[in-house]
């Protein structure tokens, strides 16, 4: 007999003007169960948490929490009751201690004054009883690692007695041991009989900690079943409303001639690697995490010093000192960091798309830039890659993980080059950004464009690309092309080693 859900939401509605955000959702949660919510961009994720945390009400439907049905006028009274929401981005005061981040506007006092003692002993108690004890109450917010600031963030939440938890993308600041801590912290908690509800657009992370999974498209439920019943393919089938097969983008085209060609190329970690882009081609890289991939396109624009080999461009051999150098003989490199090196937070959409076809002299005239153009070009790479923001004066930073890789994309392609190198150009975005981005390589290389893309997903490389080179150890290990190109055989050369330019039969 299945215990008294500790959270159910019966036919909730919500509809904002001209819009109906949510559609007659039911969803239950049992205590000391992972709940899996995953949707794409606009699914409605956000709106249900909100909904269920109080920060607005339904248009229609009801909430029951712990077999009673509640309505929260506040995310105060969500909190009062027992059910508290982790954002995405972290809402905790740098210069404050961990106790007093967790206790904000609750700090305990005697005789007028704060009890510190009290403070920390009641810090240090929630930590340890949620798995956290390692985490000094009296450090200070500003100096922990991202990960730490998440577990503070969850004591925080756990400090209000609470009985449901809701997490907004937990780990999409977070490295892998610092992902596999939060992990720890959830168990701990499940154990403990608390009810979590997990958003996250990483399938792995859905099957790896949840028990089942609730998909929402376009504002209403899909399925709600055990996560050990499905699938990662029928997953993202039913989050897009197709089949896997009809997801990626691969055109029929028909190569012209050489655009990029590397012969021998070595540095610190590349040994002597050859491979060729054509027009109207393109070509996937897959690897293991250190095999080289990366290094590989930063060393052809000049990011990484070569020890030897050479690029040729059209048939000539070229050195670039710099990706600019590269940019501006149209060869465009995309990094796989888009925070860290591809865009700057704090300033607009159209900054960024244009700014480095500024470096390289676009938009420029008698050493002035020509702010109209730069802005009407954006706007108009925007609309095409259909960035999705009121308008492009808006600060990167508050767009979506799929809005940011488009922001970089259109920052490479305002300068229309002739070969487009992406690395990972869907890492850390939800199943729906990904599926434009898999149409715009198709349509890069309609354009007559050599596009090369490196990624770690496999599905997708074998899914987009028209010729597929693995990479082990620095080195390529084959070439595949056709039918050849199965996970069986991606999977087989990126995990040997091959003489440089030992191309699969």
């Amino acid at each position: 007999m299945k215990p008294t859900p500790v959270l159910e939401t019966l036919n909730l509605t919500k509809v904002f003007p001209g819009v109906v955000a949510l559609d007659d959702v039911s969803l239950t949660l049992y205590p000391g169960e992972v709940l899996g919510l995953v949707g794409e961009n606009g699914a409605g994720k956000s709106t249900l948490m909100k909904l269920i945390g109080g920060v607005f009400p339904p248009t229609r439907g009801r909430i029951r929490y712990r077999g009673e049905e509640v309505q929260f006028r506040t995310p105060k009274d969500a909190l009062d009751a027992g059910i508290s929401i982790v954002y995405q981005e972290l809402n905790l005061i740098p210069h404050l201690s961990v106790a007093e981040n967790i206790f904000i506007n609750r700090l305990p006092r005697r005789r007028g004054f704060v009890d510190w003692g009290r403070l920390y002993r009641d810090a240090a108690r929630i930590l340890e009883a949620s798995g956290m004890g390692e985490i000094d109450p009296r450090a200070v917010v500003s100096g922990l690692p991202i990960g730490v600031k998440q577990s503070v963030e969850i004591a925080k939440a756990l400090s209000y007695d609470a009985r449901v938890l809701l997490l907004d993308e937990p780990t999409s600041s977070l490295t892998g041991p610092e992902i596999e801590n939060l992990f720890g912290v959830i168990r701990r908690l499940q154990e403990q009989g608390i009810g979590i509800v997990y958003v996250s657009h990483h399938l792995d992370e859905i099957f790896e900690i949840t028990d089942r999974v609730h998909v929402l498209r376009d504002g209403r439920t899909v399925v709600e079943m055990p996560t050990a019943e499905t699938t990662e393919e029928a997953i993202v089938a039913r989050m897009v409303g197709r089949d896997l097969q009809d997801i990626y983008y691969k055109g029929d085209h028909r190569p012209g001639e050489v655009a990029l060609e590397a012969r021998g190329l070595s540095e610190a970690v590349l040994d002597g690697v050859d491979f060729y882009v054509r027009r109207s081609e393109v070509v996937g890289i897959y690897g293991l995490l250190g095999s080289g991939r990366t290094e590989l396109l930063k060393a052809i624009v000049g990011a990484r010093p070569l020890r030897a080999g050479e690029v040729r461009l059209r048939g000539r051999p070229v050195r670039f000192r710099h990706p600019q150098e590269a940019a501006r003989a149209g060869v465009i490199y995309s990094s796989e960091d888009r925070k860290g090196e591809n865009l700057f937070f704090g300033q607009p959409i159209w900054k960024n798309e244009t700014y480095l076809a500024l470096q390289i002299g676009r938009f420029v005239r008698m050493g002035f830039a020509q702010v109209a153009e730069e802005r009407r070009a954006a706007e108009a790479y925007s609309r095409k890659l259909g960035v999705k923001a009121p308008s492009i004066d808006v600060d990167v930073y508050h767009l979506s993980g799929g809005n940011q890789q488009k922001v970089c994309l259109a920052k490479a392609l305002i300068n229309d080059p002739e070969v487009v190198l992406l690395d990972e150009p869907t890492r850390g975005i939800d199943v729906g950004a990904k599926l434009e981005i898999y149409k715009l390589i198709a349509e890069l290389a309609d354009q007559g464009k050599a596009v090369v893309f490196v990624s770690s997903e496999l599905p997708e490389v074998i899914g987009c690309a028209d010729r597929v080179y693995t990479m082990a150890g620095g080195r390529i290990t084959a070439e595949l092309t056709g039918k050849a190109i199965t996970e069986e055989n991606v999977l087989r050369y990126c995990l040997q080693t091959a003489s440089p330019g030992e191309a699969a039969p």
